[in-house]
Formats: structure tokens, sequence, C-alpha cells
């Protein structure tokens, strides 16, 4: 992703060792699971959060973006985005990207705050769903 890291070789992490190999304190993780859909871990039969490489890494990201880069939450959430969309193999140009990018904001400036609140509720519940079918695909190994 960006910030480069050393995941080492298993499945699942549990919360202490993700603080420790990001750097990143327990309660500032907990948040960021509440602010950005990409950290979403899955709960053991325990109930305890495990993460996943990809967590991980979109924590490592997140990261770089708010206390390196200085951006805001909703800026880190919007380049986060575009990043995993063009790590996803999507090839447009920076322009097209650029574009995109400045008519969301120009989208979202022009919505009422019950409109934002509604969207945020959408994008979440559409965030959750994805991560139950990606958690049936994983226990029933679907491909």
């Amino acid at each position: 992703m960006g910030a480069q890291i050393e995941i080492p070789n298993k499945s699942h992490f549990k919360l202490n060792e993700v603080c420790s190999l990001t750097g990143v304190k327990p309660y500032v993780l907990r948040f960021w699971e509440s602010e950005f859909d990409h950290i979403s871990p899955i709960l053991s039969s325990s109930g305890q959060k495990l993460f996943e490489h990809k967590d991980i890494e979109a924590i490592a990201y997140i990261k770089k973006l708010l206390f390196d880069d200085k951006l805001t939450i909703e800026k880190a959430k919007m380049e986060l985005d575009l990043h995993m969309f063009s790590e996803a193999g999507n090839d447009f140009s920076t322009e097209e990207i650029v574009e995109a990018q400045v008519s969301s904001e120009r989208f979202v400036r022009n919505l009422s705050d019950s409109d934002i609140q509604k969207l945020v509720m959408a994008k979440a519940k559409l965030s959750s769903l994805i991560s139950s079918v990606d958690s049936l695909k994983q226990r029933n190994d679907w491909h």
C-alpha cells in the first residue's frame, strides 16, 4: 500500500499484534475502525477481533495519510478510496481521477446534512454487507 511494513506470514492478527506492527495505539485503531470502511476485522468465535493483511495495510496507509501527509479524515477517506480503486486494477488517467474527485466534492457540498447522513448510513450498511459476504466466502472457501 503506501507505508511499507513487514507483515508476518499468517492469516489473522489480534489487536495488540496490529498495534505493535503499525505503531498505532488501540484507542486510535478503534476510532479508525468506526471511520474507515477499509478496516473491517472479523470476530472470532470467542468474540475477539481478528485483523487480516488487508486491514493492516489499510491501517498503515491511513497512518501515513493522517500523520505524514497531514490530511483530514475526510480527505484521507477519499485518498484511500482512490488508492484502493487504482490498486484494484482500474486504469484511469490522473486527469480522470482528479475530475471525478472534484466533481464528488462539489456534489457533497450541495447536499444537506440530512442527505449526507443518509449516504453515510447507506455506505456503512453496504460496507457491512460486503464484509459479511467476504466472511461467508472465506468461511465456506468460496471463490
